[in-house]
């Protein structure tokens, strides 16, 4: 292959005479003292891109121009150890988007500038498989670059992974986005309630979350549960009065935002998993939060 282009040391533009097409190279100096014209080092290639997908091709090309040329270095390690952890290859929508999160993510991280991922937990219950490869890939950077990014860049860089499953089949990449988004602002609209902090790591917080998970899944899918606990749903609602107050909360934002409102059945399984979380916080005089039972 004959080097048509070269970027920079790690980004080559060559033409493949056999196959008789074009293509963007990556790999650490695959393009280190080299010219155009010139034969490419096979085992210097660590990926090859199709200059025929334009949309990949001009962002690989307008980011070599833009930034380190070791950000793609670090971006084909790390991709390579998310596929390996992930037992499945990523398309290559990832490349340039990992890239070019990376690069703002370390200039922010050198003005000082803290991003705050909002729906961190979230990723965490819902892509427990990505966030742990997100890790993967802030922990590759601490150990080259001495410099922790953090959970929340680990929770962006989920993101870009689960983008990459669904790059041509963005409807279900879209539904997915849209259960997020409904799982936050349930968890929210609990916590401003009650004015409390979640526990992550507690089981009946975990319980809470599987069942948002599910019930905007099927809320989405206009899946509604039927009413076949009548009277046990009138026992609960008086008894845990409170939690039950929370889910009417719940059914206001789910009829002003989807157009529906909640079974009885819904509502009862929904005021249980409150009451358990909320049962395990209490508000001291002081205004500090903390779990029931310890100081």
């Amino acid at each position: 292959m004959v080097i048509k282009q070269i970027f920079n040391n790690n980004v080559v533009l060559v033409r493949d005479d056999i196959e008789g097409k074009e293509f963007i190279l990556t790999g650490s100096g695959i393009g280190f003292q080299k010219k155009k014209g010139m034969q490419v080092d096979i085992e210097k290639i660590e990926k090859k891109f199709i200059s025929s997908d334009d949309s990949i091709m001009n962002r690989i090309v307008s980011l070599a121009s833009e930034i380190d040329p070791e950000i793609f270095e670090m971006t084909n390690s790390i991709v390579n150890r998310i596929e390996d952890f992930l037992g499945e290859n990523l398309y290559e929508y990832i490349y340039p988007a990992l890239a070019d999160h990376i690069a703002f993510a370390l200039k922010r991280n050198k003005e000082g500038i803290v991003v705050r991922n909002t729906i961190l937990y979230q990723i965490k219950r819902v892509y427990s498989k990505e966030f742990e490869a997100g890790m993967i890939a802030v922990n590759y950077i601490k150990d080259r670059l001495g410099i922790d990014l953090g959970q929340d860049e680990a929770a962006f860089i989920a993101v870009h992974i689960v983008n990459s499953y669904y790059q041509g089949k963005s409807e279900k990449y879209q539904q997915d986005i849209k259960v997020l988004k409904i799982l936050k602002d349930v968890l929210n609209i609990i916590r401003y309630y009650y004015k409390i902090n979640y526990r992550e790591s507690d089981l009946d917080y975990e319980r809470l979350v599987t069942h948002v998970r599910f019930f905007a899944k099927r809320l989405l899918a206009g899946d509604h549960r039927e009413d076949n606990s009548r009277e046990l749903f009138e026992v609960v609602k008086i008894k845990y009065d409170k939690a039950y107050g929370c889910v009417e909360k719940i059914e206001e934002y789910v009829s002003k935002n989807y157009g529906h409102y909640l079974s009885d059945d819904e509502k009862l399984y929904l005021t249980m998993h409150i009451e358990r979380v909320s049962n395990k916080f209490k508000i001291h005089d002081s205004g500090v939060v903390t779990e029931e039972g310890k100081t």
